[in-house]
């Protein structure tokens, strides 16, 4: 049977990840933004289906006629056809009625994002097969996801850590009082510890690795036991394969500067708002959204940095797409939030 109603989705479209919520029911698909496509063609791979986790798992096991896409780039939509034909496989994925009208979409931007830049991810949901498309900023998203008094007489602020960029706004009585974005995101913190595995142990490692050391063993904040871990990679000057051994305090000090420069941005955005919203956060605090905001010890270090209590939101990584989702399915409370 065709309905005539509308399913809301809201998607948390990021250059690593596209995590979608359905209604409130939650979140209902997580995966790669990513396309496995024939480098001769651009088409994507096994009739348009090879994307997301699929199109991961070929990464390291296609031929040189095959290669791994990704559609977005710094939060902006750099491939439009491809990020429209992945977007209509996730959609459909999403999908658990048929209906005459495609789905109603809240969809996320970073913080300075252009209007050029927010017209091109509306014309690729629309495309996608959203029958309307709602933008809002990510860093908003996440406070409402995360649970701040967004429309509350009292300022909130927000810091969400994504994979290559963070976005930081506060916020009072619905409206935006200030927002920025700073090009530092999870895989700057990678890249620093491939940086300082370098300049340490002459060992070359790859960012992959990297990425796998930081979400097990890194840490903002001193740990109450520091340990060692073998790290395998190869010789800086050789190119033999090597190990070399590197403590959980040397991976702290290697995440220290990139946490810092996000540090001093939160810092930045406060410091020139009125004396009483100030005051409102150092009682509110800061919330910490992002998947790099899993990392042990964050809260603290930012605590201490800044001089502002900080806490991690309860579901850090998917707080963007839960508060979209909020949003998408009571639009008329939330329609002054909107871009």
């Amino acid at each position: 049977m065709i309905r005539l109603s509308r399913e809301n989705l809201a998607i948390d479209l990021g250059p690593a990840n596209t995590i979608i919520c359905r209604g409130d029911e939650g979140v209902v698909l997580d995966q790669p933004t990513a396309a496995a496509v024939q480098t001769s063609t651009g088409r994507i791979l096994h009739q348009g289906v090879a994307v997301g986790r699929l199109a991961q798992a070929l990464r390291d096991r296609t031929p040189s006629e095959v290669s791994i896409a990704y559609p977005l780039a710094q939060g902006k939509v750099a491939d439009p056809v491809l990020c429209q034909a992945m977007m209509r496989q996730f959609l459909s994925k999403c999908a658990t009625r048929r209906s005459f009208f495609g789905p109603h979409v809240v969809c996320t931007v970073p913080s300075g994002s252009t209007l050029v830049e927010r017209a091109a991810l509306v014309a690729a949901m629309r495309g996608a097969g959203a029958a309307s498309v709602g933008l809002i900023l990510r860093s908003v998203a996440a406070a409402i996801g995360g649970g701040a008094p967004v429309l509350e007489a009292t300022a909130a602020c927000v810091c969400e850590i994504g994979s290559t960029q963070t976005d930081i706004a506060a916020t009072c009585l619905g409206e935006v009082l200030a927002e920025r974005r700073l090009p530092i995101g999870g895989r700057t913190l990678d890249q620093a510890i491939v940086d300082a595995v370098r300049a340490d142990f002459n060992l070359r490692i790859g960012l992959s690795q990297a990425e796998t050391i930081r979400i097990e063993y890194g840490a903002a904040f001193p740990r109450d036991e520091e340990t060692a871990l073998e790290i395998h990679g190869s010789d800086g000057i050789t190119g033999s394969p090597r190990t070399a051994q590197i403590t959980t305090q040397q991976l702290r000090e290697a995440l220290q500067k990139p946490l810092a420069e996000i540090a001093a941005g939160i810092r930045e955005l406060i410091q020139p708002l009125a004396p009483e919203l100030a005051g409102d956060l150092a009682q509110q605090g800061v919330l910490l959204c992002g998947g790099v905001s899993l990392t042990p010890g964050i809260a603290p270090f930012f605590s201490q940095t800044i001089g502002v209590p900080c806490r991690v939101a309860s579901m850090p990584r998917e707080a963007a797409a839960l508060g979209a989702g909020i949003v998408a399915t009571d639009s008329d409370r939330w329609r002054g939030i909107l871009l």
